[in-house]
């Protein structure tokens, strides 16, 4: 078995550099930042002053992933052990809530807001609808899955890749499809 370290794994926590890079990061965007945090060079914040974006320990986050927290009331909590994979993107104006143990794989989009829809203006002046998101302990996000507003995805579920979700998605529970759907259970 070879001891080298896996340079295409999450878990590979990276060399000096990575380590500056991390540590310059958790001070300018993070409000908490846990031990054996890794964050890319290329992952993006936008925050507005009083956003609270904290993150437990060993969490990583993945190139290109891009967090905006916007107005009025942004938070983002994010657990231990988690994986932020490649090009994400995380928008919150109000509250999403990422547990411990999570797994999402690249290009995921977990958004909290949608733009209102009335007819009698038009869309870009309309005020955004605002929810929240609730990602609990060991969940699993497929490639390219949409998790929007009002979500609540419980401990050990699964999303299959390209699924979009919104409601309640029970323990255990495998959602795919658009829009998800529960085919069976974790056994």
């Amino acid at each position: 078995m070879s001891t080298k370290p896996d340079r295409a794994s999450y878990r590979n926590r990276g060399g000096l550099f990575q380590r500056v890079v991390s540590a310059y990061k958790a001070g300018r965007y993070f409000s908490k930042c846990g031990n054996d945090f890794v964050c890319k060079l290329t992952a993006e914040f936008r925050l507005v002053d009083h956003a609270i974006l904290e993150v437990g320990d060993s969490v990583t986050i993945q190139d290109y992933s891009f967090f905006q927290l916007t107005m009025p009331h942004p938070k983002v909590v994010i657990g231990n052990n988690t994986v932020i994979g490649r090009r994400n993107i995380i928008t919150a104006k109000n509250r999403i809530e990422i547990g411990s143990n999570v797994l999402i794989g690249s290009d995921v989009q977990i958004i909290d807001h949608s733009h209102g829809i009335a007819r009698d203006r038009p869309i870009r002046e309309q005020q955004a609808e605002i929810g929240e998101i609730v990602i609990e302990d060991d969940v699993w996000i497929g490639v390219g899955a949409k998790i929007l507003m009002n979500t609540h995805i419980r401990k050990g579920a699964v999303i299959g890749a390209n699924a979009v979700v919104r409601g309640e998605i029970p323990e255990y529970a495998i959602a795919v499809g658009v829009p998800a759907k529960i085919v069976k259970y974790r056994e």
